[in-house]
């Protein structure tokens, strides 16, 4: 009995370093993959250092070829290129920034709305875009969307013609281009940037 009873208090206490040891190392490992990731890790690619007032030059630039290669003329909305937060790493926008441009052209006093979509079908390749989807949106009304990708600057372009809006509302295109995430410099204060 004696010694069936040393053989038991034996097991346990092996058993319970054994578990004492396995959890210590639990805990360290779970220590250091609570390190939160890169902003690299999160997005996939480095951000860039960059400073504000060129990133939305960029940006308005590419707005305005685009609005060339549609190759229409008509009403289009003042705003310009502003700074959002790139919310994949940084929400509160204290580091990380994105530039983006939405506007619209609507009023047509020449050509068409299909005509402009059909421009940038040939336009946005020959000028090293690559388009990615071309094709109805997922909305109810499945209206044409053209979405691009600049795989140099690795600036987006989502155009999206607006032709069955409801009641009296015209029929428009709406565009977006947006940079990637960048970081701003030291010291920037982005918020009187934006």
């Amino acid at each position: 009995m004696n010694k069936n009873r040393s053989a038991f208090k034996y097991m346990i206490r092996r058993t319970v370093l054994g578990s004492a040891s396995a959890l210590g190392l639990v805990v360290m490992m779970g220590c250091s993959s609570m390190t939160e990731p890169s902003a690299e890790q999160i997005l996939g690619y480095q951000p860039e250092v960059r400073e504000i007032a060129p990133a939305k030059r960029q940006v308005n630039d590419i707005s305005s070829r685009v609005l060339d290669w549609m190759g229409v003329e008509g009403t289009v909305s003042e705003p310009a290129a502003g700074v959002r937060a790139c919310d994949a790493v940084d929400p509160k926008l204290t580091k990380y920034y994105v530039v983006s441009h939405p506007w619209s052209i609507y009023d047509l006093r020449k050509g068409t709305f299909e005509q402009a979509m059909q421009n940038l079908r040939v336009q946005l390749p020959k000028h090293g875009w690559e388009i990615t989807k071309d094709g109805p949106m997922k909305s109810r009304d499945k209206d044409p969307q053209i979405v691009a990708v600049d795989r140099k600057s690795h600036h987006t372009l989502t155009v999206e013609w607006l032709s069955n809006r409801a009641g009296s509302l015209k029929d428009m295109i709406g565009v977006d281009v947006d940079s990637r995430c960048y970081r701003a410099p030291e010291g920037t204060d982005i918020y009187k940037e934006k």
